[in-house]
């Protein structure tokens, strides 16, 4: 029996993704690799969201490429779609068939739904896909520029399967989830009523696209919709918002945080920095450093601006030396731990409700992990009290 091994780069999408394809090559009667060396297919599910996520897939193309078991390299993914890079050109002596078209690898399904999540304890699930809103440092409008909306009822079907195999964690996801067809809101008051022991956590949500139905309905449903918001703040200068062509002002952001806090004041709110935007000076990155000391996140992921060809930032001149880029990340880096700190500090002695994640660990409705010696829980969902041990 041949084998296929994945390898996934990227976002959450492209998870779910790469499970669909799992799934579709195991109905041809194909198993699963173990490693790299005992695969008859390896499939790289790409990433071009930075530079570096070009340099570690097209890394990893050529480390295979010299395997001894000569496997057939298939590279899918936003790389494959992303006309600024000639792949070719780039693996000159990797065998490479490029399908830019992902979806011809699980065609043979007329759903895009999964039954499992292969070695993970929750289950990632994709409900919307496409980009139109260009900001200006942006390749994902590009090579995901098509909307598409999961059907409701295939939602909520597959929602249902993946909570009765054992999944008491499902995580919402897609490029733009806030767009998705009918209303978030919506479509969460149909998931909230499905009878089945399991929560949902939101991925990922642009600020424009929180109403106050969302807000409320996660007040109301605390043991179905986890306590915790992912919403991208990109910078904390509105020089600097408006070069990206985000579509709000600080002002607006500060308004909206605050009135979702006072509805959901145990809320983890974490939220992605840009740094070293082209144009962006001294000023702008102590405008932002101070913007996100008063604003209550959780967390933060730092990313380092990356050009990407074909993007209108691309076209800037005004471009701040990695040198400096590095520098402000270590700044915003600083204010990110002292964030994970008082956040942590302000749960400890509470009772969250949690999930198995790991040997010994759990996570909480509010994004805590927990590491416990308890190795069995009789329910899926189980509380616990935050420690000074736990992180976010």
């Amino acid at each position: 029996m041949k084998k296929f091994y994945i390898y996934t780069f990227g976002c959450k999408v492209n998870q779910y993704e790469s499970q669909l394809i799992s799934e579709k090559y195991k109905k041809d009667n194909y198993t699963l690799a173990q490693s790299p060396e005992e695969a008859d297919i390896i499939i790289f599910n790409s990433c071009t969201v930075t530079a570096q996520a070009d340099k570690e897939c097209q890394y990893f193309i050529r480390k295979v490429s010299k395997l001894p078991n000569k496997p057939k390299i298939i590279l899918t993914g936003c790389l494959a779609k992303n006309q600024n890079i000639n792949i070719k050109q780039n693996l000159k002596n990797a065998d490479i068939s490029i399908v830019a078209d992902k979806t011809t690898l699980f065609s043979d399904q007329k759903k895009q739904t999964i039954t499992n999540f292969d070695n993970r304890s929750r289950a990632f699930l994709k409900i919307q896909d496409g980009c139109d809103s260009f900001c200006s440092y942006c390749i994902v409008p590009y090579v995901r520029n098509v909307l598409w909306s999961k059907p409701e009822n295939e939602v909520i079907s597959e929602i249902t399967n993946l909570a009765a195999n054992g999944y008491s964690e499902i995580v919402l996801t897609g490029v733009h989830v806030g767009k998705f067809n009918g209303g978030l809101s919506n479509l969460l008051d149909k998931i909230i009523k499905i009878p089945l022991e399991f929560r949902v956590r939101i991925s990922s949500i642009e600020l424009n696209e929180i109403d106050n139905k969302l807000i409320e309905t996660m007040a109301i449903n605390p043991d179905k919709i986890c306590n915790h918001l992912h919403i991208p703040l990109q910078s904390g200068s509105d020089y600097i918002l408006k070069q990206m062509n985000r579509k709000y002002l600080t002002k607006d952001f500060e308004k909206k945080i605050k009135n979702i806090i006072n509805t959901l004041p145990d809320l983890a709110l974490t939220t992605d920095v840009i740094t070293g935007s082209p144009t962006e000076t001294q000023t702008h990155h102590k405008e932002t450093c101070d913007f996100i000391k008063q604003i209550p996140f959780a967390r933060f992921h730092i990313f380092r601006y990356s050009d990407r060809l074909g993007t209108k930032a691309s076209l800037f001149t005004d471009k701040v030396p990695q040198g400096i880029i590095k520098s402000r990340a270590m700044d915003l880096a600083q204010i990110d731990l002292t964030k994970r700190k008082d956040f942590i500090k302000n749960n400890i002695g509470k009772k969250r409700k949690a999930v198995k994640i790991g040997i010994n660990k759990v996570l909480t409705d509010n994004y805590i992990t927990i590491r416990t010696n308890a190795q069995t829980f009789n329910e899926k969902i189980f509380e616990l009290i935050v420690n000074k041990d736990s992180e976010i």
